[in-house]
């Protein structure tokens, strides 16, 4: 059986790879972002809308910790969103942040999902 963890990086390489077909293999149909019910299709559409406006992206876990059934992750980003990312004007420069997500599974799928992007960092960085 494959450790949370594994699972997790799995899960990582698939959205880097953008296989979006197999995103349900990582996440419950029930899955909730933020404290709003997605279910997989609707996660599957913000991450497709998230990789349309940062064809870029790409997510490299800098920190993991798991215990059996969460997982918390320091995720470091280096990508040039095209437009406006997260209302601030980017446009096209090149920005690097990190994203703090906790993921809570249910039967080794992803179930709850909290994230919070450090947009301190990115505002310090367009000036």
């Amino acid at each position: 059986m494959k450790s949370l963890n594994d699972i997790y990086l799995a899960y990582l390489d698939c959205l880097n790879r953008q296989a979006f077909v197999d995103l349900g293999t990582f996440v419950g149909d029930h899955v909730e972002h933020n404290g709003r019910p997605f279910g997989l299709s609707g996660y599957r559409d913000m991450l497709v809308k998230d990789f349309t406006d940062i064809p870029d992206l790409r997510f490299e876990a800098e920190i993991l910790v798991s215990d059996a059934t969460r997982i918390a992750a320091r995720l470091s980003l280096d990508c040039t969103p095209r437009t406006t990312f997260m209302d601030l004007p980017v446009n096209g420069r090149r920005v690097q942040f990190c994203e703090h997500v906790f993921y809570e599974f249910e039967h080794n799928k992803i179930r709850r999902v909290w994230s919070v992007i450090d947009k301190v960092e990115i505002e310090r960085q367009l000036g």
